[in-house]
């Protein structure tokens, strides 16, 4: 039998749809023997998830992914990371309230685009919403309920992407300062769908290099949106770098339809992945 896992996933803890049980429960109907819960900028829902893994007997890996400050958008992925590190927990609510104040401004944008778009409209979206675990994906769904746009999709390639009228920069660390809060929370640091930051063999070579120097583990080199060209660079320069090969959906539920829990450009992440990281954590 085929072992497969998924090592990036998010829930309502996040921008996900799917409660953090819930990410666990179809993990199980899946036939996934591993998921990792990797929410942007917060560990809230691991407790929850961790708990839910156990009941239905899956191995459940602790993660997050943090957004970092580089030319364009950065994510940092850290897996088997210690949720109750205090440090980290102090870091990553810096960003949460952050996030508040983000979408206040955004919220304004919009409004002034003609949009009538209420802090309501956000948090009626799912429950225990507020403003500091919501984000521009909850907005765009706003903006479809009102008929303002057609899609999500829309929203984001008309208002809400890098460059648009209503878009406002996210507070971020640095990666070095990203990897290095993976890494003292006990984690491996993962730089996240490297595809969004190029695709060029050297540029992506020369990054990978460097944020290693500053103590990177690995990369994600299976995809939901990869060609298979990539991938192959990918695991490529990760051999020639000694770094870990990851792997994952990114998979949020309803606000990413077209993705699927445990399915990857290819087909599915193996098992082994997850065995060389442990490996290379000691743990094996």
């Amino acid at each position: 039998m085929i072992k497969k896992i998924d090592l990036h996933t998010h829930s309502t803890a996040s921008d996900g749809t799917f409660t953090p049980s819930e990410v666990a429960h179809k993990a199980h109907k899946t036939g996934l023997s591993a998921v990792a819960l990797t929410d942007h900028d917060t560990i809230n829902g691991l407790a929850e998830f961790k708990r839910a893994c156990g009941e239905y007997g899956i191995e459940g890996i602790s993660g997050v992914e943090i957004s970092a400050k580089y030319e364009k958008e950065m994510h940092i992925v850290g897996l088997f990371i210690d949720e109750n590190d205090k440090e980290l927990a102090e870091k990553l609510d810096e960003l949460k309230n952050a996030r508040e104040v983000r979408n206040k401004k955004v919220l304004e944008l919009v409004n002034g685009q003609g949009m009538e778009i209420s802090v309501d409209d956000i948090l009626s979206q799912k429950d225990g919403a507020t403003l500091l675990n919501t984000g521009r994906a909850h907005i765009a769904h706003a903006m479809v309920n009102k008929g303002y746009v057609a899609s999500v999709d829309e929203a984001f390639k008309k208002y809400l992407s890098k460059g648009m009228s209503c878009y406002v920069p996210r507070k971020t660390y640095s990666p070095k300062e990203s990897i290095e809060m993976i890494k003292n929370a006990g984690g491996l640091a993962i730089l996240a769908h490297p595809v969004y930051i190029t695709e060029d063999y050297d540029k992506l070579y020369s990054l990978l290099k460097q944020l290693k120097e500053y103590g990177l583990d690995g990369t994600e080199c299976l995809y939901n949106c990869y060609s298979e060209e990539f991938s192959k660079m990918c695991f490529d320069i990760c051999d020639k770098l000694g770094l870990v090969k990851s792997g994952g959906s990114d998979f949020h539920g309803g606000n990413k339809p077209d993705v699927e829990l445990g399915k990857v450009s290819g087909g599915y992440v193996p098992y082994e992945f997850l065995l060389n990281m442990k490996e290379q954590r000691g743990l094996m």
